[in-house]
């Protein structure tokens, strides 16, 4: 299962860059570019930053992180936007 998230932001690289590097303190994380990678116990998280936007993207191991997952990350994303009001909606899917 799958979830995911579209955020409007014109700070997509910065915010992608403090969450890979607050995260790397307890679980693997990496930084290539404009993408994100963190690996979670309960699953990875793709990170990509556009222009105008990040794209987010949880591929759970086991659906009933779901509610987990999107708080983890949401969360921690507001956070790291301390300054801008972000809208975190997210989506889930079966792949």
């Amino acid at each position: 299962m799958r979830t995911h998230t579209l955020v409007k932001t014109q700070f997509g690289e910065l915010y992608l860059r403090k969450l890979c590097r607050h995260f790397a303190h307890k679980v693997p994380a990496t930084v290539t570019g404009a993408q994100g990678l963190i690996e979670f116990p309960f699953g990875r998280c793709r990170i990509y930053a556009g222009a105008d936007h990040m794209s987010l993207t949880v591929e759970l191991l086991d659906r009933e992180q779901a509610p987990n997952a999107e708080d983890v990350v949401g969360s921690h994303l507001q956070r790291m936007a301390s300054k801008e009001e972000l809208d975190v909606q997210w989506e889930r899917a079966e792949p």
